[in-house]
């Protein structure tokens, strides 16, 4: 995945490159007019290609690791949730349990927070130099 940015501030060899988050309709667009807000994402980039301050970079990251990323942030909690969810189903129906319904939502949630706990720290365990941000290159400046 590759990100345009542009570099804020250089200490040593690290660059903060700010990255204006893209949202769902773009932001600004003139199909709706609402003005919509734009967020921007301050991040630390090791400077391997001597940027320097107000320059426009391109920054990327692994495919491989913005796949495990997700798997971790997004898929594991949703399938352990889900088989949490049915397993309890089965079982509390099996054992006649009243309002098991009830029950196994109310157990599919505290999976679902347990889930995410442990994403992370799975996540964290992790190779945490899978994750760096790469830069790769700057680009030309148009001003006139």
């Amino acid at each position: 995945m590759e990100q345009n940015g542009v570099v804020k501030s250089v200490n040593g060899n690290i660059a903060r490159i700010a990255f204006v988050k893209k949202t769902g309709c773009g932001g600004g667009c003139s199909g709706c007019k609402s003005g919509c807000p734009v967020d921007t994402v301050i991040l630390e980039v090791a400077n391997t290609q001597n940027a320097k301050v107000g320059d426009s970079v391109v920054v990327s990251l692994e495919e491989k690791a913005l796949s495990k990323m997700n798997f971790w942030a997004y898929i594991f909690p949703t399938i352990f949730t889900i088989i949490i969810l049915l397993g309890s189903l089965t079982l509390f129906d099996t054992f006649k349990v009243p309002k098991y319904e009830l029950y196994s939502a109310l157990l599919s949630l505290i999976a679902m927070v347990i889930s995410f706990k442990i994403g992370g720290i799975i996540n964290k365990r992790k190779n945490t130099t899978d994750f760096d941000l790469k830069m790769i290159k700057i680009l030309p400046s148009y001003s006139s």
